[in-house]
């Protein structure tokens, strides 16, 4: 599957927070990702989203892009003018 790259904005309202990590585990699972690679990202996104959330207010929304890169999988997270990009390498055999 060639790479793909998108964007999605979730709401930070605590009922919407797990949307983001849901569609990065099935991003990295398309990716070639294993169960374990899709834990991971969705435990790191979880863990950002939370961090960003912090700062944020529950109407604010944060902003993932998502995108392949030659070894890994990214998704750079914006929320009331902070970011950051949570990266997870993909094993050679699904690159």
């Amino acid at each position: 599957m060639p790479p793909v790259a998108f964007s999605l904005s979730v709401p930070l309202d605590a009922r919407y927070r797990a949307l983001g990590p849901e569609v990065a585990a099935k991003y990295i699972e398309l990716q070639g990702g294993a169960a374990a690679d899709v834990d991971a990202l969705a435990a790191a996104l979880t863990a950002s989203i939370e961090q960003l959330a912090g700062s944020g207010h529950a109407d604010d929304q944060v902003h993932l892009v998502f995108r392949r890169e030659s070894d890994a999988v990214a998704v750079e997270l914006r929320c009331g003018g902070r970011s950051t990009v949570v990266r997870h390498l993909l094993p050679a055999a699904s690159r």
